[in-house]
């Protein structure tokens, strides 16, 4: 099973994507804030970090600038999900090159799960034809 570290602090956003990565398969586990997020993926080392940018404590640029400068994460995927602070092409976390990147305003937890699968080399589960 694939770990996924959701790194994010609007409680809504962390309930409908936890419950949609869940229901695919995949273990997720929570951080509020940034600081929090590097202290468990220093102990999990998850899979793939579906990070915000604006956050209490400590910000996802810096996130994830720490995954980056660290052998032992070199692995780690990250995906961007956050606001519209992100669309501009000087912003620095774009520069820092993350795996995807997601406007919540725009991403469904389906667009998540198959950017997620994609980074992840995970085939999705074929739908059974139903009978006519």
């Amino acid at each position: 099973m694939k770990t996924i570290l959701l790194v994010e602090d609007d409680p809504i956003i962390v309930q409908v994507y936890r419950s949609a990565l869940q229901r695919r398969g995949f273990q997720v586990e929570v951080a509020e804030d940034g600081l929090v997020g590097m202290k468990i993926i220093l102990q999990l080392h998850p899979d793939l970090v579906v990070l915000d940018v604006l956050m209490p404590k400590m910000d996802g640029t810096y996130v994830l600038k720490f995954i980056h400068d660290r052998p032992e994460l070199k692995g780690t995927k990250v995906i961007v999900l956050s606001n519209a602070s992100i669309a501009d092409a000087g912003s620095p976390i774009l520069a820092l090159n993350p795996d995807g990147v997601f406007l919540k305003s725009q991403c469904t937890p389906t667009l998540l799960t198959g950017k997620i699968n994609e980074l992840l080399g995970i085939s999705e589960p074929e739908v059974p034809a139903q009978p006519k």
